[in-house]
C-alpha cells in the first residue's frame, strides 16, 4: 500500500566513521551523490515498507475546503517544546497546501479507524474525505479528526526542503487523549497489535 506521505533517508552517512551530517539548513551539498544512491532504490523501498510505524491524518485548510493526508513518517520530537515532525512527499496531493498553511491538525489513528485511513491513503478515495459525523470542521480550528488515539491542534513551525520530500516540524498547541490500540502500517498494509 502506498502513503502519500513516508519517510526517505539516503547515504550512510550516520553511520560511525562516515562523514557527518549535514545541516539542511546550511546550504551544504550532502556527503553523498543524491542522483546516485548507494543502494538501489527499489530494495531500499522494500527495506522501508518492512518498517512498523503508526500512522496518522495530517489535515489543514485550503481557503474554505478542509484537506489532508495520511503519514506513516510521524515520530515525536520533543515534549518541551510539544513537538511533533512527519515528512510529506512533494507530489502528494496535499503537499502544496499544507506548505502554506499556519496550522494543521494531527489525527494518531487507533486500530478502529482502519477505514478512515484507507480514505485518506487513497487520492481515488479523496471525495469520501471529511464527513461531518467523523470531522469537525470549524474555521477557529484546523480540521479535527473526532476518532484517533490523539487529536492534536499544531502550529507549523518549520518546513524543511529534503529533496522529494518536506519535513514538517509543528508544535502543538492543544492535544486529547482516547484509549486504545494504535493502527500500524507495515509491509505496505495495515496491522493491529497481537493483545
Amino acid at each position: 500500500m502506498a502513503f502519500d506521505a513516508d519517510p526517505r533517508w539516503l547515504g550512510d552517512a550516520a553511520w560511525p566513521g562516515n562523514a557527518p551530517l549535514v545541516d539542511a539548513s546550511s546550504g551544504a551539498e550532502p556527503p553523498y551523490d543524491l542522483h546516485a544512491p548507494p543502494v538501489d532504490p527499489a530494495v531500499f523501498k522494500e527495506a522501508l515498507a518492512g518498517l512498523a510505524s503508526g500512522v496518522a491524518i495530517v489535515s489543514c485548510w485550503d481557503g474554505v475546503t478542509p484537506r489532508g493526508l495520511l503519514v506513516s513518517s510521524i515520530t515525536g520530537l520533543s515534549v518541551d517544546p510539544p513537538r511533533f515532525l512527519f515528512c510529506v512527499r512533494k507530489e502528494a496531493s496535499s503537499h502544496d497546501v499544507l506548505v502554506q498553511a499556519q496550522r494543521c491538525g494531527v489525527a494518531i489513528l487507533s486500530e478502529e479507524d482502519e477505514a478512515e485511513a484507507l480514505r485518506f491513503a487513497s487520492s481515488s478515495l479523496s471525495h469520501e474525505r471529511f464527513s461531518p459525523d467523523a470531522w469537525r470542521l470549524t474555521d477557529a480550528t484546523p480540521p479535527t479528526y473526532r476518532g484517533g488515539l490523539t487529536t492534536t491542534a499544531c502550529v507549523i513551525d518549520q518546513r524543511i526542503d529534503a529533496g522529494t520530500h518536506t519535513i514538517f516540524i509543528v508544535t502543538a498547541t492543544s492535544v486529547a487523549l482516547t484509549p486504545g490500540q494504535p493502527l500500524v502500517a507495515h509491509a505496505r498494509s495495515f496491522q493491529r497489535l497481537a493483545i
